[in-house]
């Protein structure tokens, strides 16, 4: 589907925000007309998250695990049982499981 947008700057936004996996044309011109609509300091802020996310993120040495340092949480707590891993499909199990508090692997 093809929409016509009264600013290039509004469609080049749009364009990005579809890119994004699950957001349609649709979605993706919601999503920016609600960023538009927000004071300039929290879209900033949304700004700069994302540009810290993309630079700084980092992958855990042992899991490949999203981190902030070299190893993530669940590997450098020394209360984990590090003989017992449990391997996933992809990173938002991770999220899921960890989320339970019920498993105390790696």
């Amino acid at each position: 589907m093809y929409l016509r947008y009264p600013s290039k700057l509004l469609e080049e936004a749009v364009n990005e925000f579809a890119r994004l996996p699950g957001i349609g044309q649709k979605t993706a011109l919601r999503l920016v007309l609600h960023l538009l609509k927000q004071d300039r300091q929290t879209v900033d802020v949304f700004g700069q998250v994302l540009l810290r996310l993309s630079r700084q993120a980092r992958y855990c040495r042992e899991c490949m695990s999203l981190c902030d340092d070299d190893l993530c949480s669940v590997c450098a707590d020394p209360r984990r049982d590090h003989a017992t891993v449990c391997v996933v499909e992809n990173k938002k199990y991770v999220i899921v499981i960890e989320k339970t508090h019920l498993y105390n692997g790696v």
